[in-house]
């Protein structure tokens, strides 16, 4: 993993927690609990990383609730 990835999966760890009410700690355990840290946020920083920090944090805050993860 890239410093850039490391920098972009704090970034969104962190903005999902504040937008969630949650701590950063809370968030990352569910992101790596649920595999989505690895299987999606990582693997789709070339994608996303270009868009703003809404649509970054929207589209994942989607897959959680998709996956039942957050209500």
């Amino acid at each position: 993993m890239s410093d850039k990835q490391i920098e972009y999966s704090v970034f969104c760890i962190e903005n999902i927690a504040q937008r969630l009410g949650k701590s950063g700690a809370e968030v990352f355990r569910l992101l790596n609990s649920s595999g989505l840290l690895h299987s999606y946020i990582i693997p789709s920083y070339e994608a996303l990383h270009t868009q703003s920090k809404q649509y970054i944090v929207d589209e994942i805050i989607s897959v959680l609730k998709e996956r039942n993860l957050v209500a």
